[in-house]
């Protein structure tokens, strides 16, 4: 079934409340089963101007469902090593990949050009490194230097050709053989890699239950699975979320969402199945409490995005960095670097290049590594305020807490094997 189950608006403050969803069950719905939306307000991200009041989901069954989800770069990364697939896979990347950004492309040795159908519109230069103006190329036989799965830039354009570089402004680069007859580039990683993460047509309504815009929230003594990310809870406030069975995830397993205030996260059990983050905590949530949780099998760690007044505290994190894995069908490739990721086990960001947040405590955890995660596998973005970390064991081995130099008020030691490293992060760093 594609589609959603249940859906309530809210047009005017007062206008939905007391809302109880109790022993509610599905399997295989395409879409969210559980809706509960808000009015959200116009003047910001964050604004609401009508909030849905007292939204209670208690033992609940929803398997399988939500919204259908691949993955970032699923479809890309098929299309750029088919032979690590198996055909009816590499046919079905081939059906819904954005073809309209894919062109043959034609090198020869010695040349910096590289030649496109002139009848189609030139590609832009590039100005940035942002990955909408980044490509890659697709092909068996690409000449050197270009390496399968990393992105390039344009440095020049005109009609039927293009040159590019590793660099936005770089030096051209000259091909050192002729190229095969499958040579191909897609441009606007965006859009080919990070946006391409679900089919056309498939369902709105991210997660099994997607809660935005709600005030006094409890979500207890749930059992959830997912097509794509398993829950949403995004611009509410007064959140309770416990006691709750995550079962899997093809993407993200646990979400609070986005400006959400006022949360306590306890009791859960999170089981990330590889999908993507094992726990998102996104854009400015503020008084945000996680304690005694499990979370495992996580792909792409765990992501606390600038956070204000944020606790965590005697949870257990195993293994949740399965996509930095070689493997292609549990891993998957950086187009920044035409390698496994490297995303850390817990990783602090900013949404807005700088911003601040804090304070952060995070204390008496356990971090239970996977042979995947990098070194550094806790990670603080710059600019963070009143940083407290103590108490963490990292058994296994030697592990670094890198944190930005700009942080201030940084008060991290005792943290059985790991090392404090100040050292410069990037202030999104993880971010897919």
């Amino acid at each position: 079934m594609n589609s959603k189950g249940i859906e309530i608006t809210t047009t005017v403050a007062g206008g939905t409340g007391d809302l109880f969803f109790r022993e509610v069950r599905s399997n295989g719905v395409g879409g969210a089963v559980i809706g509960v939306h808000g009015l959200a307000g116009r003047s910001s991200e964050s604004a609401v101007e009508a909030y849905a009041e007292r939204v209670v989901l208690e033992s609940c069954t929803l398997l399988r469902s939500g919204k259908f989800m691949w993955d970032y770069g699923y479809l890309w990364q098929i299309l750029t090593w088919p032979e690590d697939f198996e055909p009816w896979e590499v046919e079905r990347a081939r059906r819904y990949f954005r073809s309209d950004l894919l062109r043959q492309a034609v090198m020869k040795k010695g040349d910096e050009r590289i030649a496109i159908d002139p009848a189609l519109k030139s590609l832009p230069i590039s100005k940035t490194d942002d990955s909408k103006e980044a490509l890659s190329f697709f092909g068996s036989s690409l000449p050197s230097p270009l390496k399968r799965g990393l992105q390039y830039f344009v440095v020049e354009s005109g009609e039927g050709y293009l040159k590019v570089s590793e660099l936005p402004g770089g030096k051209p680069i000259t091909f050192e053989e002729d190229s095969g007859e499958d040579s191909a580039l897609a441009h606007h990683l965006s859009a080919t890699y990070l946006s391409a993460y679900a089919p056309t047509g498939s369902s709105p309504g991210k997660g099994a239950f997607d809660i935005v815009g709600a005030r006094d929230v409890r979500v207890t003594g749930c059992m959830l699975s997912a097509l794509g990310d398993t829950m949403h809870i995004q611009r509410s406030e007064n959140v309770v979320f416990a006691n709750n069975h995550i079962l899997g995830s093809r993407m993200g397993a646990f979400f609070l969402a986005e400006y959400c205030r006022n949360a306590t996260i306890t009791g859960n059990l999170v089981d990330g199945t590889n999908g993507s983050r094992v726990v998102s905590v996104e854009k400015s949530c503020t008084d945000v409490v996680m304690t005694g949780n499990t979370f495992r099998n996580g792909g792409r760690g765990a992501w606390i995005n600038q956070p204000v007044n944020f606790v965590l505290a005697n949870n257990i994190f195993v293994n949740n960095t399965t996509k930095n894995e070689a493997d292609p069908r549990r891993g998957r490739i950086a187009y920044r670097t035409a390698g496994p990721g490297r995303f850390p086990e817990l990783y602090f960001t900013l949404h807005e290049e700088g911003g601040t947040y804090g304070p952060v405590i995070v204390r008496d955890n356990v971090f239970q590594f996977g042979d995947a995660a990098p070194v550094e596998a806790v990670t603080f973005a710059p600019n963070g305020r009143d940083l407290q970390m103590s108490g963490n064991t990292f058994p296994g081995r030697a592990t670094s807490i890198a944190v930005d130099p700009s942080c201030e008020g940084v008060a991290i030691r005792d943290n059985p094997g790991a090392e404090l490293k100040r050292t410069s992060v990037d202030f999104n760093h993880g971010r897919r």
